[in-house]
């Protein structure tokens, strides 16, 4: 290696360096350190007047030449080559361009720009799961089955590649051009689901009607302790049936306002009716009746028939059990009760019993109509379920899982019933009013979609109606004082025909009549009995209007079995919320107020109110317990629903409702002109300026006064604060409680009824009206026949849950598939 250069530049830069005015360097020391004070005085002068020449020359130094810095680079650019020329000799050095090497394998992540940040994620469809498994499974379904298949012509291809909107299925049913097999039905392979608790409807979506199962199942069980109270529990009091002071009040009520209609449309009542009917029915004895003689008879199972060898009965054969008090070791349980899951100790003690004979009735159903005979088949086919308006969520969840995975369903889909009601009754709009056997709702459908704030679940129904009527019966020496409604294989079902064949709202037909029945105990030969009756088939089923005359217990409802559901994010309860079912449960329904408070709430509401509103934990809204029974008139929850369903939209789509009233179940659909009554007792209750079409200027007028109320006491806040501060801030004074009661005493509002009744005189009254159901339809069946409608449509497709689906999201599954938001 060559160091000639290096020095080179080195000497030349020192020469450079070098100043002129620099003193040569000292060699003798101790020779110019020695000498007299006047050398030394000297020497002192000489370093001062060199220290001034240093800085004068420091000061005009001057800069490197041009040619000098070139010379330097120069000669570093030869040193560094010389070096690397070294290290790459030895093997020594760092080879970027070769090897790859990064300084780093931690990737720099740049910064957010937070003032216009975004993200794409769940903002689009491809990225749910199911949503995306849907469209893969659709197009696959959309490619042409054979290629060797006839072309079909432009206009052919158009009318098939349609949208989900078109829901015409009519080309299903044409035969194949090659004069093959019929084409199936679309909804051929959807089997729809309607539980109930007396009654399971089940059926094919092409299917006219559906099956009916009655919802119990038969076991065998030895009870520790057997009860022998008979049911309805009475007392004997001087030959008198008494069933306690309670009932004897009420039932006063409810002849009152049966005598006031009867007045009012100038009925005659005859003022010794009952006493003729009890005479009559005191005196009457049993008559044998022939087996050959008999109508419809009952056919009871032999104690020795082969299906009574099994553990559990399902449907309609645990019916036909011949239980009597010689052959008791079978008892009768019925899952569903209050139109959700029966959680009674004494029935069931674990879930897994219960879901036992949930998947039985289902079973049994299905066997009714020939499917389920394979598990195949069953995977193949799918059912839509129907379930409640104003629905648990614990419930809904566990009857899909049930479907998918007990009962072996190839997919699952839910709808509402109030939906599926208006599908039946080709109606897009209305307020359903369905009353079963031991539940009554009330939804207001608009344009396909329930308004959540007007669901109402009331806890009663056609079966509390049959338990009043037997009551009035036996206080009328009803000729079957023995009658016991918990033997549901016999007694049971008499009381339910007296009630279907004589119960009425028609009170022309309201007199001393004569009829009959029979009796019909297992072992023992039918007798017929001749009875009169009174006012008694019209008075049981007014007891919807006066609710309390059935006696259903407030308590709270425990849940042993199946909890309430919470959401997994904040441990709330997340079942759907209703402002209506609340504003029932509180007891500060609308028709109970008075004109002035009714005017200011309606305002404070709509103010508050948000339209199509999200459902809300209830338990998030206020203290009221979900578990507490709801026991309110059914007309003022009908008039609750729809003034709530007016608040959340529009006071027009109200009176659009009170116009289309759908009345569909057995409980009161099936009395002789209940549309009749039903309307006059909407009219009763109804608040005047309900009844008005000109409510919302109504609305306007008080609104303005309460928002002048509202400013007025604003100021007189401040003036307070002011005057008791002393100074122009009153940010830090608080006022008393007798002040602030002062104020609100002065700014209280009065609302002027004298205007507020000439703008409701301005409007039109509301008319009332009762929609018929369709003539070749049973009101009972006609929710099922909806379902059945909308399980044969296209856009269908979009909601089935595969089991798949079903492990890998569970319930959440229902918040993509479900067209309501669940």
């Amino acid at each position: 290696m060559d160091h000639s250069a290096t020095p080179a530049v080195k000497e030349e830069e020192d020469e450079h360096l070098a100043l002129p005015s620099s003193p040569a360097p000292a060699n003798n020391t101790e020779e110019a350190t020695a000498g007299s004070p006047e050398k030394e005085k000297a020497n002192s002068n000489e370093d001062e007047q060199d220290k001034k020449k240093r800085k004068t020359a420091a000061k005009t130094t001057k800069k490197p030449s041009e040619e000098v810095l070139q010379r330097r680079r120069e000669g570093r650019i030869k040193a560094a080559a010389t070096i690397a020329q070294n290290l790459k000799k030895t093997g020594i050095g760092r080879f970027e361009e070769h090897n790859g090497f990064k300084l780093t394998a931690v990737k720099t992540v740049p910064l957010i720009n937070q003032k216009n940040y975004f993200a794409e994620y769940l903002k689009k469809d491809e990225q749910a799961t199911l949503i995306r498994n849907w469209r893969n499974e659709k197009s696959s379904l959309s490619k042409p089955k054979s290629a060797n298949s006839d072309k079909k012509t432009e206009e052919d291809d158009e009318d098939e590649d349609d949208d989900d909107d078109n829901d015409n299925d009519e080309n299903d049913e044409e035969e194949t051009e090659n004069g093959g097999s019929r084409v199936k039905k679309a909804g051929h392979d959807t089997i729809v689901l309607q539980p109930g608790s007396s009654f399971i409807r089940l059926g094919r979506a092409t299917d006219p009607t559906p099956v009916a199962v009655p919802a119990v199942v038969a076991f065998k069980r030895k009870l520790a302790e057997k009860s022998h109270q008979k049911l309805p529990l009475r007392r004997i009091v001087d030959g008198e049936v008494d069933f306690g002071e309670h009932f004897e009040e009420l039932k006063g009520i409810v002849t009152k306002d049966f005598k006031a209609r009867m007045r009012y449309y100038k009925r005659r009542v005859q003022p010794n009716s009952r006493d003729q009917a009890a005479e009559f029915n005191s005196k009457q004895r049993g008559e044998p009746i022939d087996v050959n003689n008999e109508p419809s008879p009952k056919n009871w199972l032999p104690e020795n028939d082969e299906l009574l060898n099994n553990e559990f009965i399902a449907g309609a054969p645990a019916l036909d059990i011949p239980i009597s008090e010689s052959f008791d070791e079978w008892h009768h349980r019925f899952p569903i009760v209050n139109g959700t899951f029966n959680q009674s100790t004494a029935d069931y003690s674990s879930p897994q019993e219960l879901f036992g004979d949930v998947t039985r009735l289902t079973q049994a159903a299905l066997e009714q109509i020939n499917v389920g005979k394979s598990p195949q088949e069953l995977a193949n086919l799918k059912c839509l379920l129907v379930i409640p308006d104003l629905y648990d969520k614990a419930y809904v969840e566990t009857w899909c899982d049930l479907l998918l995975h007990s009962v072996c369903f190839g997919k699952v889909g839910i709808i509402q019933e109030a939906v599926a009601a208006t599908f039946g009754a080709t109606a897009s709009s209305a307020c359903v009013v369905d009353v079963g056997s031991e539940m009554t709702t009330i939804s207001c459908v608009d344009e396909g979609m329930i308004i959540n704030d007007s669901r109402i679940r009331l806890d009663y129904g056609g079966k509390h109606v049959t338990e009043t009527l037997t009551k009035l019966l036996l206080q009328q020496k009803f000729p079957y004082q023995d009658i016991d409604l918990s033997s549901f294989n016999d007694d049971w079902q008499l009381a339910e025909a007296i009630k279907h064949e004589y119960g009425t709202f028609n009170d022309a037909d309201i007199a001393v009549q004569l009829y009959d029945f029979y009796k019909k105990k297992p072992g023992k030969q039918t007798e017929k009995y001749l009875f009169k009756v009174y006012d008694e088939v019209m008075l049981a089923p007014l007891g919807l209007f006066y609710p309390d005359i059935f006696g259903i217990p407030k308590e709270h409802r425990e849940r042993p079995l199946l909890p309430e559901s919470f959401d997994q994010y904040t441990g709330e309860p997340n079942n759907p919320y209703s402002k209506a079912h609340e504003n029932l449960q509180a007891g500060h329904a609308y028709s109970d107020m008075t004109d002035e408070a009714l005017l200011v709430k309606l305002a404070e509401e709509k103010a508050n109110s948000k339209q199509a509103s999200a459902p809300k934990a209830l338990n998030t809204q206020g203290q009221i317990d979900t578990s507490s029974p709801v026991i309110a008139p059914l007309d003022k929850a009908i008039i609750e629903s729809i003034t709530n369903a007016g608040i959340a939209t529009d006071f027009g789509k109200a009176r659009k409702l009170y116009d289309n009233l759908l009345v569909v179940g057995g409980g009161l659909a099936k009395f002789d002109n209940f549309d009749v009554l039903l309307n006059d007792r909407i009219n009763i209750w109804r608040p005047k300026f309900l009844s008005s079409s000109a409510l919302d200027d109504v609305l306007t007028y008080v609104s303005k006064e309460k928002d002048k109320m509202d400013n007025k006491r604003k100021q007189l806040i401040e003036e307070a604060k002011k005057k008791k501060k002393g100074g122009s801030s009153s940010d830090d004074v608080e006022l008393t409680e007798e002040e602030l009661d002062a104020i609100d005493s002065e700014t209280q509002l009065y609302v002027d009824l004298d205007r507020a009744d000439g703008l409701s005189d301005q409007g039109s009254v509301v008319a009332v009206n009762v929609l018929p159901p369709p003539k070749e339809y049973d009101p009972r069946e006609l929710t099922w026949k909806g379902a059945s409608v909308f399980g044969r449509l296209k856009v269908a497709n979009e909601m089935w849950i595969t089991s798949a689906d079903w492990e890998l999201l569970n319930s959440r599954t229902l918040y993509y598939k479900s067209l309501f938001n669940y």
